[in-house]
């Protein structure tokens, strides 16, 4: 019997369009998954996929999204208004409504920001469990199950290569699409960060000053954490395969261009389609 290959896919907003570009060379290729696992964007990419939408159709339903929707002020200042926003999308696009109907075992990563807890989610309802491990802190509002409050599963990590491993995996091929940490701009604009805006004015003033303002300290102290925790878990659950597409200078809210982070997904996979078909060589052909 073929050996189980798991993917687990990161989680990075936009960024985690790459995923589409990955799965799209997957499919190509012909290489075998057995699960998925996904926080944030790589959940909700994974769940349109392992739905039996192909990499090709789940383009043509962001596309219809990013076509369809204006800002609006309601968005721009409501937190809940852009949650419901994409829960119609996903109660559209998502071809089955549970975990159980998926045609791939799929687990989702929250975090319950009330025990500072990681949560897995592979069971039940799936939009609910996709609004909470998409949930990214002030920009959607925590989902209640229970007594618990779930938040994006990277408040405490965006690639749970550990999962892959814990839920069975012999080989796990993971997309990591967090950025990595700005060496030579240390002070970046949290606005430019996350939006990828070029705007007139920042919330930093000047951002190379030597002495930061508190915002742009407590920005990089933020980003500081995130990197050696990522950095330090994925050491410890290094996976076989290790994709990072080249999404570092997109913001993690910026859907204005889609092209670009699904054919750095493509270019990354076929980069590393030798690795990637000696996995399949050493699983067997079954899926």
């Amino acid at each position: 019997m073929g050996k189980r290959i798991g993917l687990v896919l990161g989680g990075g907003g936009s960024r985690g369009l790459a995923h589409i570009g990955v799965l799209k060379v997957l499919v190509r290729e012909g290489i075998p998954i057995h699960f998925i696992v996904g926080t944030s964007m790589g959940g909700i990419v994974g769940a349109l996929f392992a739905g039996g939408v192909t990499p090709d159709e789940i383009v043509a339903h962001v596309e219809a999204l990013q076509h369809s929707q204006r800002l609006t002020l309601n968005h721009l200042f409501s937190a809940r208004a852009r949650q419901r926003t994409l829960e119609e999308w996903l109660e559209s696009n998502l071809p089955v409504k549970q975990f159980e109907d998926l045609h791939l075992p799929l687990t989702v990563v929250a975090v319950d920001v009330v025990e500072g807890e990681e949560v897995t989610l592979n069971s039940g309802p799936l939009v609910p469990a996709l609004l909470a491990t998409s949930a990214v802190p002030g920009m959607f509002p925590p989902v209640r199950r229970g007594d618990q409050l779930l938040a994006d599963g990277g408040v405490i990590d965006s690639l749970s290569t550990h999962l892959g491993y814990r839920l069975g995996a012999d080989k796990v091929i993971a997309v990591d699409v967090y950025p990595p940490l700005e060496r030579e701009h240390l002070w970046v604009d949290p606005l430019l960060a996350m939006t990828g805006l070029d705007l007139p004015f920042g919330l930093l003033g000047s951002v190379h000053d030597d002495t930061p303002g508190i915002v742009a300290s407590l920005w990089r102290s933020s980003r500081v954490m995130a990197w050696h925790l990522h950095t330090t878990r994925l050491a410890a659950h290094a996976p076989d395969v290790l994709l990072r597409p080249a999404v570092e200078s997109l913001g993690s809210f910026d859907f204005k261009d889609l092209e670009r982070p699904i054919q750095a997904g493509i270019e990354e996979a076929e980069r590393a389609l030798p690795a990637l078909r000696a996995l399949c060589d050493d699983s067997g052909s079954d899926n």
